[in-house]
């Protein structure tokens, strides 16, 4: 037990964290979550602090780019959700040009 003991700095446990997720990532077979037993279907909510068209710039990528027609629907440069159509697919996310992506999955 001589000599000084090893340091665990903040970077080293990210570091190792990042690791890991990137090999989950490349992995063939996908990391099913269940919660409570059952699978839960997702809607889009989009944060309106975040959003490109609240800060009155023009931005409708997630309406252009949902698969879903009604999904997300502009009315007057503001995008909003329609849940009933919405399938949970999450393009409108991963699609979200915002410097803080607006758009959360729930």
């Amino acid at each position: 037990m001589g000599g000084s003991p090893q340091t665990f700095t903040r970077r080293d446990f990210f570091s190792n964290f990042l690791k890991h997720v990137r090999e989950d990532a490349r992995s063939e077979s996908p990391t099913i979550v269940e919660v409570r037993g059952e699978a839960e279907e997702q809607v889009a909510v989009i944060q309106g602090r975040y959003c490109l068209a609240y800060q009155n710039s023009f931005c409708s990528v997630c309406s252009e780019r949902c698969p879903e027609s009604g999904a997300i629907e502009v009315r007057k440069g503001i995008p909003t959700v329609d849940a009933d159509h919405c399938t949970g697919c999450g393009i409108c996310r991963d699609l979200c040009p915002a410097p803080t992506n607006a758009i959360l999955m729930i």
